[in-house]
């Protein structure tokens, strides 16, 4: 009878930690998003798109991090350096895998961090190494702890149920996302084989869909101001460059202020 109880309390703690953890990884996606925007605007003077999608203002990439850090790190939180050190460890081979992979599948790369200090394959680099370990230290010790008191704040004052459909309903809509922004990737990838008439395999995709305005090569350079294409002999081509679109994708906010 005991093994019993105890197994539903288990089960109800793993219920709530996969919500939880849900939640995590919807709300620093999307502050992700928005510290992304703002290092574009500080680092080169512009507003220009930072999302993983087509649609919706999240950056998959701090959700995913954030969500190792707060799994594995939360016990670090009175350790600062501890921390600090995980902290790079983690958003470092999150960084470089996520980039890997993407590389891998769809043949563009969205950042190279090449002649950087300590570059990795221009995946990674030691001055973000840093960024991570400074932003894993403020989100466990700072950050996520009022996130939780949030979460549990809400819980006490609105259904759980309802809580957990809307959720339940954005995780759905990411889904959807990533699967129409993989379609129309892989199509785009065929297009500017098709248009620039380069001789590399396009896959079994077709470029038909990037005909729809929808995601035509203006909206998706809107989208991937920095995507090069990668992994072949046009390695690092711009395509914002390849479509003469370098200097329209962005708002313009002030001089820019690097190389």
């Amino acid at each position: 009878m005991e093994n019993i109880i105890e197994l539903k309390e288990h089960k109800k703690i793993i219920k709530f930690n996969i919500w939880q953890t849900c939640c995590y990884f919807i709300f620093y996606s999307f502050i992700g998003c928005l510290l992304e925007t703002g290092f574009g605007l500080w680092s080169k003077g512009v507003i220009e798109s930072r999302q993983s999608f087509l649609f919706g203002p999240f950056c998959i990439i701090y959700g995913i991090g954030a969500c190792l850090m707060i799994t594995f790190l939360s016990s670090l939180k009175d350790k600062p350096f501890r921390l600090f050190l995980a902290s790079c460890l983690i958003g470092t081979i999150s960084e470089y895998l996520m980039s890997y992979i993407c590389e891998k599948i769809f043949h563009f790369k969205w950042w190279d961090y090449t002649g950087m200090t300590l570059s990795i394959n221009g995946r990674t680099c030691l001055y973000f190494a840093v960024m991570w370990g400074i932003l894993g230290v403020i989100l466990i010790k700072y950050v996520n702890p009022l996130f939780d008191k949030l979460l549990y704040y809400l819980k006490s004052k609105i259904d759980i149920n309802i809580l957990k459909i809307s959720v339940i309903l954005v995780m759905g809509f990411l889904i959807f996302d990533a699967g129409i922004t993989t379609i129309a990737l892989k199509s785009f990838y065929a297009k500017i084989i098709n248009d620039f008439d380069l001789d590399i395999k396009s896959g079994e995709y077709s470029s038909a869909i990037i005909e729809n305005e929808l995601f035509s090569e203006k909206n998706m350079v809107l989208t991937y101001p920095n995507m090069q294409i990668a992994g072949t002999k046009y390695n690092n081509t711009s395509i914002a460059e390849l479509y003469n679109m370098e200097k329209t994708y962005y708002v313009q906010v002030f001089s820019e202020n690097t190389e």
